[in-house]
């Protein structure tokens, strides 16, 4: 799941629902400052970190993400997932 933006308390009981049905293995990329941090958005609405409500595995930093850091960090999350143990049939 890549998450690219702002959450809100309202969204975030879809995002995680989303993340429940999502199929194993599970990967969070959270891309930008707002995803990570909730950027400058200090509001009561503004979930202030994904990781708050999702386990993240990769940060991309920068708002706004630049293609070529979006594109490292998928091959280094690609590496991760092909290094990780094959799921038992």
């Amino acid at each position: 799941m890549i998450v690219s933006g702002t959450v809100t308390y309202k969204m975030s009981s879809a995002v995680r629902r989303i993340y429940d049905q999502m199929a194993e293995p599970k990967w969070v990329i959270a891309m930008g400052a707002c995803a990570s941090t909730g950027g400058m958005y200090r509001s009561y609405a503004v979930l202030q970190g994904v990781d708050r409500i999702l386990p993240v595995d990769v940060y991309v930093s920068g708002c706004p993400r630049a293609r070529r850091r979006c594109w490292t960090q998928s091959l280094n999350s690609r590496k991760r997932l092909s290094a990780s143990a094959p799921l038992a049939n």
